[in-house]
């Protein structure tokens, strides 16, 4: 047998097996088909929910930033970034930060947290007493889109887009850390002006 009749051989049996099957043939080249293209690229905000929440979380939200750390922070450390609540009610905190925080967070007797998340570009943690069970840390440094400083300069999800995505609602007031401390709802420190 030639090598030109075995070639010829194999392509008419593959033709033959083609014709047998059960599939629709194939549209011709000139139809036009139409290409849905993919949805926008966003923030994957599913794990940045609050466990056992719901939308809207209700009570004030406050946002603190916890800004740059100071000059007494140790390199590779946690800064240790105190939020005291002295506000009666139910109240929510979106806590932020660019590097390894521990937040130190005390409220009042009528104080009532329905929900904290602390997000930072290192890793976050939340301490204290009568927080409650909805806490959520996050960081871009264990790989959370939406755990981030939401006060960087840099291109992405807003602070507004935050809080709507993970509370459900947008932010009562802003506070900025003093010498690693803030009072939300004492004469000491009040809410920075929206911008």
């Amino acid at each position: 047998m030639t090598p030109v009749f075995r070639a010829a051989s194999a392509l008419a049996l593959l033709l033959g097996l083609a014709a047998c099957s059960d599939e629709a043939p194939a549209p011709p080249a000139d139809e036009n088909i139409v290409v849905t293209p993919p949805p926008a690229a966003g923030l994957d905000w599913s794990r940045c929910r609050l466990p056992g929440v719901a939308l809207p979380v209700p009570g004030k939200l406050f946002v603190v930033d916890g800004g740059e750390p100071g000059e007494l922070a140790e390199p590779g450390r946690e800064t240790i970034r105190r939020v005291e609540v002295v506000v009666p009610g139910e109240v929510a905190l979106l806590l932020t930060a660019p590097d390894a925080s521990a937040w130190a967070v005390r409220v009042s007797p009528e104080t009532k947290v329905t929900a904290i998340f602390a997000s930072g570009d290192l890793p976050q943690r939340i301490t204290g007493q009568g927080l409650g069970p909805s806490r959520l840390e996050r960081s871009a440094a264990m790989g959370d889109a939406c755990g981030r400083y939401w006060f960087a300069a840099e291109p992405g999800a807003t602070l507004e887009e935050a809080t709507q995505a993970v509370f459900g609602r947008r932010h009562d007031a802003r506070y900025t850390l003093v010498a690693g401390q803030v009072i939300i709802g004492g004469s000491e420190f009040l809410p920075e002006p929206e911008r």
